[in-house]
Order: structure tokens, then sequence, then C-alpha cells
């Protein structure tokens, strides 16, 4: 990819990593070239980069607090977590020098409860001539959204920005419909779930699948045996079940299965009954 063309995913994350961390950071590493992913997290104690396509930098939320008031005028009303989802899209503005972020042409968000593919074969061509790109359909992704840079002052300048970032309530407006009209400008928008999010394509059952990442490739498979590769695999509606227990030992493996039991190396007897039950139960 061009400089007008990489991107900077920038990660607001407080409180302590998940346990599927480690999963996270490794399939990053295999887009290194085109997107990197800054986490800004308040137990880590400085800043480390654990493989070239990932930088920890240690961030209180209090930081943001004052960095948002100084920089935007906008005052944050409490320490409500679920709120971050929606303050991490004006990250670009507070951290914009110390990252060197005019030196990626995408400025993005993501969240963590997911593992990346091979990112640059999902992409449209020509990205610099899209406003927004998003792994939803005509609607922005709160897993996965890229935002050009060059749009982001039309949402800064946007009449409501103050109103909407000083609300208490969690509205989702990383996922609202109306950041596209803010930031299109005379530019197209490419937002799909398919390719880049491949369970939520046609064709696909939503409900009985599971993901493999082999080697920095994320294949989906369902109940029915379809098979496609993808951007990414979005783990979300597993990580809070009981159920659902991580290998952590795995994360350095060329190969892991992540499905509603849990994420693990995909070859051993006991994964490969897990793998086939979570198509069915």
């Amino acid at each position: 990819m061009s400089k007008t063309e990489r991107t900077a995913f920038l990660v607001p994350f407080f409180g302590p990593l998940p346990p599927y961390f480690d999963f996270w950071v490794n399939s990053c590493d295999t887009n290194q070239d085109d997107f990197h992913w800054f986490v800004y997290n308040d137990h880590i104690q400085e800043i480390t980069r654990p493989n070239p396509a990932v930088t920890l930098i240690p961030y209180r939320f209090e930081e943001m607090v004052s960095a948002f008031d100084k920089e935007l005028g906008i005052k944050i009303p409490g320490k409500h977590l679920r709120r971050v989802c929606d303050y991490r899209l004006l990250f670009y503005f507070i951290r914009r020098e110390e990252e060197s972020l005019d030196n990626y042409g995408f400025i993005g968000y993501t969240d963590m409860d997911m593992v990346y593919g091979r990112l640059k074969n999902f992409m449209p061509e020509d990205m610099a001539g899209y406003a927004v790109i998003s792994a939803d359909d005509d609607a922005p992704c709160g897993p996965f959204t890229l935002m050009n840079r060059n749009q982001l002052h039309l949402f800064r300048s946007w009449e409501y920005l103050k109103t909407e970032m000083e609300k208490v309530q969690h509205e989702s407006f990383n996922e609202n419909r109306q950041l596209i009209d803010i930031l299109k400008g005379d530019l197209q928008v490419w937002c799909k779930a398919d390719p880049l999010q491949p369970q939520m394509s046609p064709g696909i059952n939503r409900i009985h699948h599971f993901g493999i990442w082999d080697r920095g490739k994320v294949m989906i498979r369902d109940c029915w045996q379809r098979t496609r590769e993808g951007g990414f695999y979005h783990f979300s509606r597993y990580k809070d079940k009981e159920r659902f227990k991580i290998d952590t030992a795995s994360a350095d493996s060329p190969r892991w299965c992540i499905h509603k039991f849990g994420i693990s190396e995909p070859d051993n007897t006991r994964a490969r009954i897990q793998r086939f039950a979570s198509l069915y139960i």
C-alpha cells in the first residue's frame, strides 16, 4: 500500500488486557506492512512493541479526559467505559503528534475480540478514493472501520460533536450511519460485510460456524460445510461465556481454532470434537 492507503488503528482499552490478547497481537503481525495498531492501556508501564505491527502505550483514562478538554473542548462526563467506543473516533486529534499519525492515510477503530486475516487482500482498490471503509453493510462497523484522514476535519467541525460526545448514555455513535454522512464529503464509501467479515456474509450460517486462523489466513466454516476466507473473525458472542476456554499456550502456534467453546490448536482430538460440536449445539 502507498502512504495514502496505510492505516493506523487507535485502540484505547482501559482495564487488564483480555486473555485472548496474544492471539489478537499475533494476528496483527501478518499485516505489519500496511497496518499498525496503537493500543492505549492503563495496565502497562512502558511503551513496548510485541511485534512490528503493534505498539502498546501506557495511558490512563484521566489523561484522555484532560486531552479531550484541552484539545477539543469536550468534557467527558465521568468514567463510563462503554463510551470509549465513541471517544476513540477522536483519538487522531489528541494523539496526532505523539504517534506521527499524519504518516497514515487512514485512521481506523477496531476491537480486540477478533483475529485478523490478510487484510490487504480484502480492501477495495484505490482506497484513497473512499471516505469510509467498513465491515458492515451500509454502516460503520464497531469492530472494523477505516476513516480517510483527509476527511476527519469534517467530523471535528460537525456542529453536534460536543453534544454527542458529552452524553452519558452509550448510543454506539461509532456504528451510526450518520457518521458516514458526516465524513463522506465528495468521496465514495465502501461499507460491506462481504468479504471483510465472512461470518456476516450471504450463504454462511451466522450462528453455527467456527473460525480457523492459519499462518495469517482467516477461514470461516459453517454447519453446511461452506468455507470462506475473510479479513477477520469476530468472536464477540462467545468471549464472555463460561464455556469459552482459552489455551493461551497456543497463541504462538501457526494455526488456531476459534469457536463457541474457546481458542486452541485445531488438530488435537479435543479440539476436533469441540469444533464439530460447535456447528450443531
